[in-house]
């Protein structure tokens, strides 16, 4: 019976001892490892669903932002074109308001005539108001430049193989040159421009004729130049 008994306790001994060492059997450790990358794989899938939904969310936001910048550029370029429309209007109406005035003035003189004898009344050709400190008037064959009182007259010359009459006048004034033709055939036409280096600037009178078919008569007092074609 002993033998029996012996005999039972070492093949139980022996079966237990080789399901231990059976390499094909999973471990603890395994198994524990087989745990922990499951769970890191499903901590990673969450985690690259949450980046896709940021940058969703990000898309969605630049888009928002693009939308709104072409909307505020819209916006600018039609206040710009509303401010030139208004520019271009104003411009319109200073125009036809000087159109208006001139044809009063011309009016005016015409309805000014007196008896039959007396020489009809010369009609303004030119008025001309070429910077706000001076004008230029032409009335027939008589041009006129007033400058203001606190630009005086430094200088005056004539370039004779141009036709040109030239008045330099003394101050240090900034702004671009004006050239502007004359309706007239005693004149044909001015220019304006500035010399700040020399804190002076010029008046140019150009003429069809030589100069010396013409006369100057400078009033300094009140600023005046009168020339007329003789």
């Amino acid at each position: 019976m002993k033998i029996i008994s012996l005999s039972i306790l070492t093949i139980a001994l022996s079966v237990s001892s080789f399901a231990r060492e059976n390499p094909f059997e999973p471990t603890d450790h395994f198994l524990d490892q087989k745990e922990m990358m499951i769970k890191a794989n499903e901590k990673e899938k969450l985690k690259q669903e949450q980046d896709a939904i940021n940058l969703k969310a990000q898309e969605l936001e630049n888009q928002k932002l693009a939308n709104e910048i072409k909307a505020q550029e819209l916006e600018n370029q039609k206040l710009a074109k509303e401010i030139e429309a208004q520019k271009m209007l104003e411009l319109q109406k200073k125009n036809e308001m000087m159109a208006k005035e001139k044809a009063q003035i011309q009016k005016k003189l015409k309805e000014s005539k007196m008896v039959k004898n007396k020489p009809y009344i010369p009609e303004i050709k030119e008025n001309f108001k070429v910077l706000p400190f001076v004008k230029i008037f032409v009335v027939n064959d008589t041009l006129t430049i007033k400058v203001d009182k606190k630009y005086k007259l430094l200088n005056q010359d004539i370039l004779t193989p141009d036709k040109k009459l030239l008045f330099d006048f003394a101050g240090k004034v900034s702004f671009y040159t004006v050239r502007k033709d004359i309706i007239s055939e005693s004149f044909k036409s001015f220019a304006v421009g500035t010399h700040m280096e020399e804190d002076f600037f010029r008046i140019v009178v150009d003429v069809p004729f030589d100069v010396i078919n013409y006369s100057e008569n400078i009033d300094s007092k009140n600023n005046i130049i009168t020339i007329k074609k003789k």
